[in-house]
């Protein structure tokens, strides 16, 4: 085993999640990669060339990444080298055939780095060696009762707005059984909606994450119970109805957003792409719903319409002259016509239709 101060880098094979499978120490330069066991690493990766990388130091005592003849040719930091480049100080990602490579370099070549380019030698020598730059420390999972409580507290929270939810729509005298779809259905649905996501967690990160997505569902499905249910409210009480018709986009934005939270936990190293495909997402479920709404009102929002009104004492707003809501519902019969005679024809050429073939 190298000892760390022989140690000048150090090369860790990435898997697809961005975990390190396994490293090795570089004690000098040059270094070459490839297949054949003349390789200073050897790469048991068949896309891979006998020789097909070399990593060495130019004229000025810089790093220098040479890509050697292949078929698939070597990537840099996501770009495609075709003969050679200068690595960054602070170390690269390098991508060989399917095997993706992390060079970790010491803080004293990176210092020589910076100081290659400088003008004179004394400034090379003044230049300080700089700290390997490192994320910060994650605290790992508290999935003890105690970090738990909050979520679980969501979820009871959840729970109790469904079942409110239930006893305003049930008959009065109704069934027990009529609870049991909402006591049983709720906490089922949770669970299996976080076993998806611990099963993609599984499969991208190698552990069985349940409790870390229940702690992500629970609060936002908390925040979308309350939002469903005191938006509509609200809009009825200040007499709003452009509120009442954007509850549907607050709603679709909220389920974007758990979307995005569970994906960016399953796939921590990919949060551009996950927050690309989550708002490409977004704007085709708008469109669509637009469209299906445009096809059953003829407009690409719903007109108010509520069930079960708030009571007169929660009303906000002034009230309105009934001569002022007749006025408003003018309209309505001109629309309603055009739907008969819509229906009508409709109904004609249906019948126009049948008649040849009786």
């Amino acid at each position: 085993m190298e000892r760390p101060e022989d140690r000048v880098a150090l090369i860790e094979w990435l898997e697809r999640d961005g975990h390190v499978q396994r490293s090795v120490d570089v004690a000098a330069w040059p270094l070459s990669l490839g297949r054949a066991l003349d390789n200073t690493v050897v790469l048991d990766d068949p896309h891979v060339a006998a020789h097909h990388a070399r990593v060495e130091t130019d004229a000025s005592g810089r790093l220098q990444l040479q890509a050697l003849p292949s078929r698939n040719g070597v990537k840099l930091d996501g770009k495609h080298v075709t003969a050679t480049a200068l690595l960054p100080a602070a170390g690269a990602l390098l991508q060989l055939g399917t095997t993706r490579l992390r060079l970790r370099l010491r803080a004293e070549i990176r210092s020589e780095a910076r100081a290659a380019d400088a003008a004179d030698a004394a400034a090379a020598e003044a230049t300080p060696a700089v700290p390997e730059p490192l994320a910060p420390e994650k605290p790992l999972p508290d999935d003890t009762a105690g970090g738990l409580r909050a979520p679980l507290l969501a979820g009871l929270c959840v729970l109790l707005l469904a079942l409110a939810d239930q006893w305003v729509t049930l008959d009065p005298g109704a069934d027990y059984t009529a609870w049991l779809p909402t006591l049983l259905g709720v906490p089922l649905a949770l669970a299996v909606w976080c076993g998806f996501w611990a099963l993609l967690s599984k499969l991208f990160q190698h552990r069985f994450d349940f409790a870390g997505h229940l702690r992500i569902a629970l609060p936002w499905l908390l925040v979308m119970a309350l939002v469903s249910t005191l938006w509509p409210q609200l809009a009825a009480a200040l007499a709003l109805p452009r509120m009442w018709q954007a509850g549907g986009l607050v709603n679709t934005l909220l389920t974007a957003l758990l979307l995005h939270a569970h994906l960016r936990h399953t796939l921590p190293q990919h949060r551009r792409a996950v927050t690309t495909v989550v708002a490409a997402v977004v704007i085709a479920g708008v469109g669509l719903q637009s469209a299906l709404t445009w096809r059953r009102h003829d407009s690409l929002v719903a007109m108010p319409y509520m069930s079960t009104l708030p009571m007169p004492v929660l009303r906000l707003s002034g009230t309105v002259p009934s001569a002022e809501l007749v006025q408003d519902m003018a309209p309505l019969a001109g629309q309603l016509a055009a739907r008969v005679a819509q229906a009508s024809k409709d109904e004609e050429e249906g019948v126009g239709e049948d008649e040849p073939g009786e």
